[in-house]
């Protein structure tokens, strides 16, 4: 089997001693058999506490916050893709509380339904309260008629969103779905610098790559 890969989904800074991980357990039928993801659920079901599992650290040196806790961050992240944002925001408040001067974060996550898969929802109530999140934005896809994700909220916050990345110096950091969510979420975002710039795509495109080549666009995608 290959390797599961998952983000580590917390800080140091709030427990030295613990690594977490956000794993959605995987499971649906086709062609009427139940199909199951061989990992996810041998971490939901089959591993007791206190047994030992086999697991090596993947290294993405550059999916980090920026050395300066006074820079501002965008993070998107839908899904489990918001597991390392909650290890970033864990990270933040601790800074906080060692008296750090913190720069405005702004999350947008997505999910089904809030009352199903709106995971850590107290705890990014949490990290409001704190001051280590600035604002929170949640995509509910399966709410109304009309679908709403997290690039939808992009567009409708282009202005905080190109204030925090264009004119502050800002950091954009996407995690999820790469087939979907991220060429979305890049397409909002070129859409976002075409209409602050009134520049052509092209040139929005242009500006976009030298962010990216700046290392303030970091994605982690699947």
């Amino acid at each position: 089997l290959q390797p599961r890969l998952y983000s580590i989904s917390s800080s140091p800074l709030e427990d030295a001693g613990r690594v977490q991980a956000t794993i959605a357990e995987v499971k649906y039928d086709f062609e009427g058999a139940e199909r199951i993801g061989v990992c996810s659920t041998y971490v939901s079901e089959r591993i007791q506490v206190g047994d030992t599992v086999p697991v090596y650290i993947h290294k993405n040196p550059d999916f980090r916050l920026p050395a300066a806790p006074a820079t501002p961050i965008v993070m998107v992240g839908p899904g489990t893709g918001l597991a390392p944002f909650r290890g970033f925001l864990q990270e933040r408040l601790g800074l906080a509380t060692s008296g750090a001067k913190l720069g405005p974060a702004v999350l947008f996550f997505g999910c089904r339904n809030r009352a199903h898969d709106y995971i850590y929802e107290q705890e990014l109530a949490g990290f409001l309260e704190g001051g280590a999140l600035t604002s929170l934005h949640v995509a509910f896809s399966r709410h109304g008629a009309a679908k709403d994700y997290v690039q939808h909220h992009l567009e409708r916050q282009a202005g905080a969103v190109w204030e925090l990345l264009g004119e502050q110096g800002g950091y954009l950091y996407v995690c999820g779905d790469a087939k979907h969510m991220a060429k979305d979420v890049h397409k909002a975002l070129i859409a976002i610098v075409q209409g602050a710039k009134q520049c052509s795509g092209t040139q929005a495109e242009a500006w976009v790559k030298q962010f990216t080549d700046e290392g303030r666009y970091q994605r982690d995608v699947w």
